[in-house]
């Protein structure tokens, strides 16, 4: 549950959306691009599916059932969304986003950057977003397990 926690990315796709409507690169503000704007847009779209998705969790447990595929979908899911929004908010940034640490052009204390980095980690350490897609493929779905190798050659 920790991992999938919609109110916490809600805070930061908001933050990411000040972030495009106050900071400016060329003529105008960063929301203004029509590139990145659709970006934003697309990380609305799969915060709000999360969020539709966490309630749907939440409905089986109060109601004693059991959420299946939909439970098995919340790691890959807010990870995934996590690294993407912070992934947004250094591009967005242009040059100013790969900077770090005593820049004076840094920008939130360099939170994007190491947010970025932290949920590379989530996305490795808690299980590549591969196992995850197997697993959800093998339990959510009913679909077989890969093939394993054969080890002894000789028994062929």
């Amino acid at each position: 549950g920790m991992l999938g926690d919609p109110g916490q990315l809600e805070s930061r796709f908001l933050a990411l959306a000040e972030l495009m409507r106050t900071e400016t690169a060329g003529d105008g503000r960063i929301m203004d691009n029509p590139i990145l704007r659709d970006r934003l847009l697309r990380l609305q779209a799969e915060l709000a599916a999360m969020k539709f998705n966490g309630l749907r969790v939440l409905s089986a447990s109060a109601n004693g059932g059991d959420a299946g595929l939909a439970r098995l979908i919340v790691k890959l899911q807010a990870c995934e969304l996590a690294h993407q929004i912070s992934a947004l908010a250094i591009d967005a940034l242009g040059e100013l986003g790969v900077l770090y640490e005593s820049s004076p052009h840094l920008r939130a204390h360099g939170g994007w950057q190491q947010a970025y980095m932290f949920q590379l980690g989530l996305i490795i350490g808690g299980g590549t977003a591969q196992i995850q897609k197997n697993i959800i493929a093998e339990r959510g779905l009913g679909m077989p397990r890969e093939p394993k190798l054969a080890t002894d050659w000789g028994r062929l």
